[in-house]
């Protein structure tokens, strides 16, 4: 038996005789976000459960199902398969498939759409194609990114998929008795502390994908610089207004 499963089987034994006998107390599970594949390809290696899927994310492909699914069960899409002509139709209102009706009605709807990078046709001609023409292509892709889609590197997905959702800890089911408090001396409470209104306050972001909320709200907190972490995700829409702000991006 692989030496991972067996380890994994005895903790979870452990955890339920914990819990059964009343030392742990069980912790209610985290309900998983669901997120749906779009693509045109065959898709055993582009949404397989190792590449997205994950206890908290359970991933759907839509192709698998003939495209036969219900956009609203879903909590975030990742559309591939974006061509420079699914770009150009999708960018103007053109649903003549169900690839594209199911996209263009994630947007519409205001779900959370990720584009993965590496599936956008035109990037990948940034450096070769005449700029008049890479200019015009482009210009439907910032359509998408202006209403709300991410644009996410194939290697970031996963992470972006299960990004904000906060797992319980596990807490004794019984607690031992307080002993009484000893009587204190009073003392003052320190006063408050009070952000400087300095122009270098700087808002330090643990979060990996950044979005324009993310720049607003350091806007409206008065911050002028924000503290990335490492190998940040940031949209373009977020690139744009941390600019028209004067937001500074470290």
């Amino acid at each position: 038996m692989d030496m991972d499963l067996l380890i994994e089987l005895a903790v979870r034994a452990v955890k339920a005789y914990l819990e059964k006998d009343g030392t742990l107390a069980a912790v209610a599970p985290v309900e998983p976000r669901k997120a749906l594949v779009l693509t045109e390809e065959h898709c055993g290696e582009t949404c397989s459960m190792e590449n997205y899927g994950s206890e908290l994310c359970k991933v759907d492909c839509a192709l698998a199902q003939n495209y036969e699914v219900n956009v609203d069960d879903y909590d975030v899409v990742v559309v591939r398969s974006m061509t420079n002509s699914n770009l150009f139709k999708i960018a103007n209102g053109c649903t003549d498939n169900k690839f594209l009706a199911l996209a263009a009605e994630a947007i519409l709807k205001g779900k959370r759409v990720i584009m993965v990078k590496e599936c956008v046709e035109i990037l990948k001609y940034a450096e070769t194609a005449p700029k008049a023409l890479y200019n015009n292509i482009y210009k439907n892709l910032q359509i998408l990114l202006d209403s709300g889609v991410e644009l996410v590197e194939e290697e970031n997905v996963k992470t972006a998929l299960t990004d904000g959702i906060e797992v319980p800890a596990e807490v004794p089911a019984t607690k031992a008795p307080e002993a009484p408090a000893p009587v204190a001396v009073k003392e003052e409470a320190p006063a408050p502390a009070v952000k400087a209104e300095s122009n270098d306050s700087v808002l330090v972001l643990t979060k990996r994908v950044v979005t324009e909320r993310d720049i607003k709200a350091a806007a409206a907190q008065h911050y002028t610089k924000i503290q990335l972490p490492d190998k940040p995700v940031i949209t373009y829409l977020a690139k744009d207004t941390a600019f028209d702000l004067g937001i500074e991006l470290l």
